[in-house]
């Protein structure tokens, strides 16, 4: 069998877990829970590609927050109820 020196060798769990700063435990629990991507050889091996870790990631990745000031004010009038002096409520003649 030859290995490929380009290729990156593949990560425990333990490695994932360190590169991810989590317990070894919690990263069994969330890879069977939010099916991260792994490949398996046999029953108990289990190893991840750095596809694999950039998937997991990207699972995790927040979108930065919208600026406040830049959202419509949805239902904003129609919180403070009609206006006095306006139209609103009246019935058109």
């Amino acid at each position: 069998m030859s290995t490929n020196s380009t290729e990156p060798p593949m990560l425990t769990t333990e490695e994932v877990a360190a590169l991810f700063q989590i317990s070894r435990s919690t990263a069994y629990r969330l890879k069977k829970k939010d099916s991260w991507p792994h490949h398996q050889f046999g029953e108990r091996e289990i190893r991840f590609s750095a596809e694999d870790v950039k998937a997991i990631q990207a699972m995790y990745r927040k979108q930065p927050a919208p600026d406040p000031r830049s959202a419509p004010r949805i239902g904003s009038a129609h919180k403070r109820g009609p206006q006095i002096g306006t139209r609103a409520g009246r019935k058109a003649s």
